[in-house]
């Protein structure tokens, strides 16, 4: 009876570590529906009866520990950006370290009670069973059981030809989840060691048309993480647009709610800077046969790329490099003072360049990336951010961002208005943002909403007509993809894709090649549905 009491105890410490974090965080964060699902609970109960069971307690505690960090990180994850994190955002996490711990950093204060609350289950298992593990029944051999189904997801990953199964589930445990990820991602690393790869479908190649390319210079404003959903210009409650508004009147200027090609930074900027369709053509993105910096290069512009994001040698894979003369990132803007978004326009005048000669500039911002309040000035900061709630907190921070990158655009503008030269100035983001909308927050997630972006387009001594051409053709409502082809047409290059299927179009994940999952959408049902909003 002893024995079986141990045992019992041992397993109900057990269960509680992998279960209880997730009903009591339930509690308090009424989006967060993990640890209810009944497939999850049975597998988890399993895998800790198993270890319980097994007669390796070195195993079990170092097993105990790496579950309890895979839990502690998954809720912790889940508090900052409303999800859990997939093996995909594991990759896009290591080739961008630092922007992932100060975003964590930023957050502690509201993670480190979820934190803590997983790290008090895992003490309670970890000493419970420490204590008893000796007392407790035991089976031999069930070592091997315990294995295999810890390892399951690790050996399922390496023959999946689909990531699916393996992406969070918003049901299952963050533990279950946690477990799900890191096998895939450790997978998915090891068949690229390798030298493996999941087979990609093959599609025809595109086709290029040549004529004279605009005698005007063109300007990409590559934004970050920015909704229309958060700007006063498309009807946003607060005035987070002020130096745009002045814009409406002005017939050389035009906005439009748009689509972002993925939900990513960089799978967003390989897609759109290579005007490419599909959510999964590898050999079209390796060929670069369409790149914006390439067709500028052929038609004679120079070719200039500045950015203020942290990591921008992580990006590089998204652009032809080869076809870029200037290469400018944040290590290189040292010498002006901040380090916000400012800087575009302030390396842009020290260049000096010479705007008679064509020039294809793409400036490539940083102001709505979380951290939010990182990326822009405390001076300039209108809505409250210290002792706020979290969801104050971070909606204040985030509208804090817009109000700067919108002014950062707007003397952008100025400037190129006194260039001397004509200008197509090409205004959109990365991908958009979550600032609470059902309690969700961030982005990464194949989701349309945080796909909705902001397009506009701003022609300094474009003629009218070629304007109206521009935004007749771009529709009430256009996708990254359709923006890039019409940046290729003021190249000169018209671009003919034999894969597309009339009206639909994808919307990709954190993975290039359609691994992290991706959505094809009918582009007209969604114009049906948005566009009389904003024609009110």
């Amino acid at each position: 009876m002893q024995q079986f009491k141990h045992t019992i105890l041992t397993l109900l410490a057990l269960w509680a570590f992998a279960l209880m974090p997730d009903v009591i965080y339930g509690l308090f964060n009424h989006n967060y529906l993990a640890g209810y699902n009944f497939k999850s609970i049975v597998i988890t109960l399993l895998l800790m009866l198993f270890m319980l069971l097994s007669r390796t307690p070195k195993l079990n505690n170092i097993v105990l520990l790496i579950m309890a960090l895979m839990q502690a990180t998954e809720l912790m994850y889940f508090q900052y950006f409303g999800g859990f994190y997939s093996a995909f955002d594991m990759v896009l996490m290591m080739g961008e370290m630092h922007d992932a711990l100060i975003g964590f950093a930023d957050g502690l204060k509201f993670m480190l009670p979820i934190f803590f609350l997983s790290m008090a289950f895992y003490g309670l298992a970890y000493f419970t069973y420490n204590k008893y593990h000796k007392t407790s029944f035991t089976v031999p051999y069930i070592c091997v059981l315990f294995v295999l189904l810890l390892m399951l997801p690790f050996l399922q990953s390496l023959d999946s030809k689909s990531s699916q199964k393996y992406q969070p589930n918003i049901a299952h445990s963050a533990m279950k989840n946690g477990l799900y990820s890191v096998s895939f991602f450790s997978a998915r690393q090891l068949k690229i060691i390798l030298g493996l790869r999941k087979e990609m479908p093959s599609y025809q190649p595109y086709e290029l048309n040549k004529s004279e390319p605009a005698d005007a210079n063109i300007v990409i404003l590559m934004g970050e993480s920015l909704s229309y959903y958060n700007m006063g210009l498309y009807g946003y409650k607060r005035d987070t647009t002020p130096d745009l508004m002045p814009y409406k009147q002005d017939p050389s200027f035009f906005y439009l709610p748009a689509i972002s090609s993925a939900v990513s930074t960089r799978v967003s900027l390989s897609l759109f800077f290579n005007t490419v369709y599909e959510p999964n053509n590898a050999a079209h993105i390796s060929k670069m046969d369409t790149a914006l910096f390439r067709l500028a290069k052929r038609q004679g512009f120079a070719t200039h790329y500045i950015t203020t994001q942290k990591n921008a040698g992580g990006l590089t894979y998204a652009f032809s490099l080869g076809d870029i003369d200037t290469w400018k990132e944040d290590k290189h803007l040292d010498q002006f003072n901040g380090g916000y978004d400012d800087r575009l326009l302030l390396e842009l005048k020290s260049m000096d360049l010479d705007y008679n000669k064509p020039q294809f500039i793409t400036l490539h911002m940083r102001s709505a990336h979380a951290p939010y309040v990182a990326n822009y000035p405390k001076t300039q900061a209108v809505y409250p951010v210290d002792e706020q709630p979290y969801e104050k907190y971070m909606l204040n921070s985030y509208d804090n961002s817009v109000l700067y990158t919108q002014k950062v655009i707007a003397n952008i503008y100025e400037f190129f208005k006194d260039s001397g030269k004509p200008t197509y100035i090409f205004f959109t983001p990365d991908h958009g943002e979550l600032t609470g909308q059902d309690g969700r927050f961030g982005h990464n997630a194949v989701d349309l909403d945080i796909a909705r972006v902001p397009f506009m387009f701003y022609g300094v001594d474009i003629p009218k007509d070629e304007i109206a051409r521009i935004k007749k053709e771009l529709g009430c409502m256009p996708n990254h993809y359709l923006i890039s082809q019409q940046v290729a047409k003021v190249l000169g290059y018209d671009i003919k894709n034999p894969n597309e299927e009339q009206g639909k179009y994808y919307l990709n994940g954190t993975d290039i090649f359609g691994e992290a999952g991706f959505m094809q959408y009918d582009l007209k049902q969604i114009q049906d549905k948005t566009c009389p909003e904003f024609s009110k």
